[in-house]
């Protein structure tokens, strides 16, 4: 990783885990783009802004899942991870060299997933 700041985008539906986890990674140095809570908000930053790399909840609530961003940060090649509390073979929209990461998620597990996910975007 850089000595620049590095944006990770957020997507996460449930508020309190979203600022918990933005937070986080600001005190580690890291700039947070959101995070998103809502499926069309999300959307937007992810064919718009400017990510390095994407935290993303599959379950986004009422039947709405991080898919659609899942695709565009693909087709812009963006490393991303999924955050969940969904077993693997639970999502049906990944492939299989995206990260899961289990929920709940500790700070060692996020930066864990980040480095993985840094170094793929460096590669």
């Amino acid at each position: 990783m850089t000595d620049k700041p590095q944006r990770i985008f957020i997507v996460e539906d449930e508020v309190m885990l979203a600022f918990e986890m933005s937070d986080t990674l600001e005190d580690l140095g890291f700039e947070v783009v959101g995070p998103s809570i809502h499926l069309e908000e999300a959307k937007t930053v992810a064919e718009n802004e400017d990510i390095d790399v994407a935290i993303l909840d599959v379950n986004l609530g009422g039947n709405k899942t991080s898919k659609p961003i899942a695709d565009t940060l693909r087709e812009r090649g963006i490393p991303f991870a999924f955050v969940t509390a969904y077993d693997r073979d639970q999502i049906n929209f990944d492939t299989t060299n995206e990260r899961v990461v289990k929920k709940p998620v500790s700070t060692a597990k996020l930066l864990s997933v980040l480095r993985s996910a840094f170094s793929e975007r460096e590669s």
